[in-house]
Formats: C-alpha cells, sequence, structure tokens
C-alpha cells in the first residue's frame, strides 16, 4: 500500500498520551508515525488535509447489524412508531398491497410503540386475516400477531407462557390477545419468517458495510449475532473479508437465554470460534439478557413502578444461570455482556460479573439505565466492568416519567458520574442503522448538552451534572469501544502501530458551537488504511 502522509490536519487521536496532532504516516495499512511533523520525507504520496479534523474510526459498542440479514430476508417494512390501534389495520393494508412477496408469505413490520393503547389481533386482522402478520416493537421486546399467526403457531387458550415474566397477553377470559411480551414468548414466531441463504446474507452484509462505512464506523460490536452452530452469517462475513468486500471489523456474540445446556452452548460457541475468527471477524462474546425495557414494563426494578400498571418487571434469566454460563465462557477465554436496564437486573449483573475474578476477555453491562448508590460504588471499585449504553436514550418523556417517578426518573444513566468515578464509558447504537441511534454525533451531543434546557427543549434529562464533556464521548465512541471489545491494541485511537482507521469529518467536533456537533457529517472513511467510504 506504500507510505502515505497526511499533513496539516485537526488530528483528535483518542490516544490519552498525545491527544492532537497535525500530521500521521500510513504505511502498510497501520500508522507508521503520529505527530506535528511537516517534512516527511519518504513517503510515496503527501494529502494536504487543510486543516480538516480527523478522529479514529468509530466503534459501534452495542448493535445488531446481523438484524439486518432477518429484514431482509423477511422484507420487512417499517411502520411509524405513533400508530394507534385504530389506524393499525389501514396501515397493514397498504402494506399488504406493497408487498412484494407471494400473498400467503407472512408480513413483517417494525417500529411500533405497543405500550400505548390496547392492541389485539383485531387491530390487524380487519385488514390482513389470510396470511399471518407480525409487528414488532419499536424497542425489541414485544410484538403483535393477527389471528392467522396465531393460528399457525398453536397460540390458543391452552399455550403456556414461557414464564410468568415473558408471555402472551390475553383478555379476560384467558385468550391470547396477539399481544407477545418479551423474548422467550416471541423466539417461537420465528418460526413464522423466511429464512436467510447464503446468498441474501453475504448481499445484506455486504451493504450493511458500507452503510456503517458512511457513517464513520470500522468496527461493530453485533449483540445477540449468533443462537446456534449454524455457520450461515460468519460463513457470509468470513467470504466477504476474503474477497476484500469486508469494510469494517465485526465482533459477533453468542446469544445465551438457558434452552440449552451452558456446556453445551460454549461449547458451540468454541465451534464457531475455532472455524471462523479471522482479524476481521471475530465470534468473541457471550451475551445474555437480564431483564427488559422501561418502555415494556419489564426492565427489572428494586422497587414497584410507580404508575398503575405497579409491578418490578421481569427477570429473563436467573442470576445463578447467568453465573453458570459466564464462568464457563470466561474460562473458555470469552468475553461476556449482560444486558441490564432497571436497577435490580444491573445489581444482578454485577454480582455475575464480579464473581468472575479476571479472566481474559472483558466484562461488559449493556444500557445502564437505573443504578442505586451501591451499585455505582460496586461498579467503581470493580475497575474491569464496561459501562455500555446509548446516549441518544439520555431525553425525556412523560411514560418514562410515570413508569419510574421523579426520584428514579433522575436517576437515569448516570454517564457523568461513571466517568468521574473512572469507570469505562462505551457509546453504541442498540439498533440496525437506525438513522437517530446510530449517528454517533447526535450521540456525542445528546451525552454532552445533557440537562441544558436550552438546547434540549422538551427533551431535556436532568441533571446536568450527568453530561460529559466532548472529548470524553469522542472516547466513549473509539478507544474505549475498541477496550470493551479487546482491541485496543488493534484500533480505536490514532496512534502508532495501530490500524489506520480513521475519518474526516466536515467540521472541529470538539470546539465547534455544541448545537452544530449534531450535524457533522462524515466526508471519508478508512479502513486498515484504505479508503471504505467517500472516494480518493
Amino acid at each position: 500500500m506504500g507510505r502515505k502522509a497526511y499533513i496539516n490536519g485537526l488530528v483528535y487521536t483518542a490516544d490519552e498520551n498525545k491527544l492532537k496532532a497535525a500530521s500521521f504516516i500510513v504505511e502498510d495499512g497501520r500508522f507508521a508515525y503520529v505527530g506535528d511533523a511537516t517534512d516527511l520525507a519518504g513517503c510515496d504520496e503527501c494529502t494536504d488535509l487543510g486543516g480538516a479534523c480527523v478522529i479514529p474510526g468509530l466503534v459501534d459498542s452495542h448493535c445488531h447489524m446481523i438484524s439486518g440479514v432477518e429484514q431482509s430476508a423477511m422484507d420487512v417494512e417499517f411502520v411509524e412508531q405513533t400508530t394507534t390501534p385504530g389506524e393499525l389495520g389501514d396501515v397493514m393494508l397498504e402494506l399488504k398491497r406493497k408487498a412484494r412477496r407471494s400473498d400467503k408469505d407472512c408480513m413483517v413490520a417494525m417500529g411500533i410503540d405497543l405500550t400505548v393503547g390496547t392492541f389485539s389481533a383485531a387491530d390487524i386482522d380487519r385488514a390482513v386475516s389470510d396470511r399471518p402478520v407480525v409487528v414488532f416493537s419499536f424497542d425489541g421486546h414485544a410484538l403483535l400477531l393477527n389471528s392467522f399467526a396465531m393460528k399457525k403457531l398453536g397460540i390458543d387458550e391452552n399455550a403456556e407462557d414461557p414464564s410468568e415474566d415473558s408471555y402472551y397477553a390475553r383478555d379476560e377470559k384467558g385468550v391470547p390477545t396477539g399481544l407477545v411480551i418479551e423474548i422467550p414468548a416471541m423466539r417461537p414466531c420465528k418460526k413464522l419468517f423466511a429464512k436467510p441463504t447464503p446468498e441474501i446474507c453475504r448481499g445484506a452484509l455486504g451493504e450493511l458495510s458500507q452503510a456503517y462505512s458512511a457513517l464513520g464506523y470500522t468496527t461493530v460490536f453485533d449483540a445477540m449475532s449468533l443462537e446456534d452452530e449454524s455457520p450461515l452469517i460468519p460463513e457470509a462475513l468470513d467470504s466477504l473479508d476474503r474477497e476484500g468486500a469486508l469494510n469494517l471489523r465485526a465482533v459477533l456474540s453468542f446469544g445465551y437465554s438457558g434452552a440449552v445446556g451452558a456446556s453445551e452452548a460454549v461449547r458451540s460457541m468454541e465451534k464457531i470460534r475455532s472455524s471462523f475468527s479471522s482479524p476481521n471477524v471475530i465470534p468473541d462474546t457471550l451475551k445474555m439478557i437480564g431483564d427488559g425495557t422501561i418502555e415494556e414494563h419489564s426492565a427489572l426494578l428494586g422497587e414497584p413502578y410507580s404508575d398503575e400498571k405497579g409491578g418490578y418487571g421481569s427477570l429473563l434469566m436467573k442470576p445463578e444461570d447467568m453465573a453458570e454460563a459466564a464462568s464457563l465462557a470466561a474460562k473458555a477465554g470469552f468475553s461476556v455482556h449482560i444486558h441490564a436496564i432497571g436497577d435490580k437486573a444491573v445489581d444482578n449483573a454485577l454480582e455475575v460479573l464480579t464473581s468472575l475474578g479476571e479472566i481474559k476477555g472483558t466484562k461488559t453491562i449493556a444500557h445502564n439505565q437505573l443504578y442505586t448508590d451501591a451499585a455505582i460504588k460496586k461498579i467503581s471499585e470493580a475497575g474491569d466492568i464496561f459501562f455500555q449504553t446509548t446516549p441518544q436514550w439520555m431525553t425525556a418523556d412523560e411514560h418514562t416519567l410515570r413508569c419510574l417517578g421523579p426520584q428514579r426518573f433522575s436517576r437515569q444513566f448516570p454517564v457523568g458520574t461513571m466517568v468521574k468515578r473512572g469507570v469505562t464509558v462505551t457509546f453504541g447504537s442498540d439498533c440496525c442503522l437506525e438513522e437517530a441511534n446510530s449517528d454517533a454525533f447526535l450521540g456525542m451531543f445528546y451525552a454532552c448538552a445533557r440537562g441544558n434546557k436550552e438546547m434540549c427543549g422538551e427533551e431535556c434529562l436532568v441533571p446536568e451534572s450527568e453530561s460529559i464533556t466532548r472529548m470524553e464521548s469522542l472516547f466513549a465512541y473509539t478507544a474505549n469501544g475498541a477496550r470493551q471489545l479487546g482491541l485496543s491494541d488493534e484500533t480505536g485511537s490514532i496512534k502508532e502501530g495501530l490500524s489506520a482507521d480513521f475519518v474526516i469529518v466536515d467540521r472541529d467536533i470538539i470546539n465547534c458551537p455544541l448545537p452544530e456537533l449534531k450535524d457533522t457529517e462524515v466526508i471519508k472513511t478508512y479502513f486498515r488504511g484504505k479508503t471504505v467510504y467517500g472516494g480518493e
């Protein structure tokens, strides 16, 4: 690839030992020099950056890229989050007219807020009753079936709920309404969906890789990529990589829910890892889900919800089951990543992760919406647990306020506290390229402007003390994310010896007016020294 120099730039390195530079050299896909020299003799090419801002390649520390493959196979349509029960039939009728698939295939839509209003199968049946229909909630923790789909799945008054926390909602006579709550009960619905073929996998992953490049990402962690020994996804990624068509590092995770024994699950993980590990395809993490979401009243709380629904939320995996799987996975060299939103779920995750002691991989709690003072103290003292979240969620809304009450509402996402306590904070999208959550610069804005009512308006989430600096938010999307994925010796910073993953953006993200940060656009993205977005 030769020796290429880049000079006269405003380079934010995300390297704690050298936060800024003006120039760097890329040789054989790695940073060979980072500093302020202007005389870089011996280089084959020299690019004058003209003062442009350069940052490390972005790291999405928790996304769902692989769901894009499933969406492609299922021909998913998206509906407005605000769609009401009364409107849903007309929406589905319009989607039926547009459908590209056979009129007997399952129709799949997503994006609706199933927590608002009383949704039921009848809302779909009046428009589409001759084929199965599945409508996913925007948060991925609930779905709605029409009657045709329920009949095909055998969901009737005799159907057993997977657990008291994951179930089929029922009317006063005990008949399922079509609403399915939480992932264990949702999992059987996969029987309705078209399966991805190798061709669909390759095509979708190639397009997704390019789309992530356009947003500045050079490394992604896919949470819940694999749930069995199927090589379909890793084979497709490996094939793209060997052809030079994979524009990023894909760190994959194995979703474990306790459906099989922990030993069997770890053996499956080891099989996939031994067959498909490479510098750009890294299946090395165990992912578990400890609870649900505040929106669905399924996030696990230490005290009951404050609104009329009450309850404590859902325990989707027992702590002892998580501990067994985490211990076996850690001993096999895997990282451990646990979804926890409610304060009680966070307590459970902390208990599991601290019990592991020192491990080869890394330990991460994802989402982290609610913490007690005791939990803040525990994660701070642990020193080796990553605090992963999505900064775009740091906004205020009336539904969450009603669910939590004022006191807990003001304790959400204690990011500023974590940074001050020395906990490593990482940011990710928790989606597959959803425009709002995947925009890292919008995420940086929310993290930095938190509590500032003048900038955030009605969305302002207090307190302002939980905001962080722009440099801290840059680290959360770069160097810290690389650390979470065990890749800090490979990427995350513009630093000599690391992979030349970097992004040129259209403004000085550290010093531009803060409201303008969210409008930042990527001009070019480089992965391993190669331009993967923006042309030469």
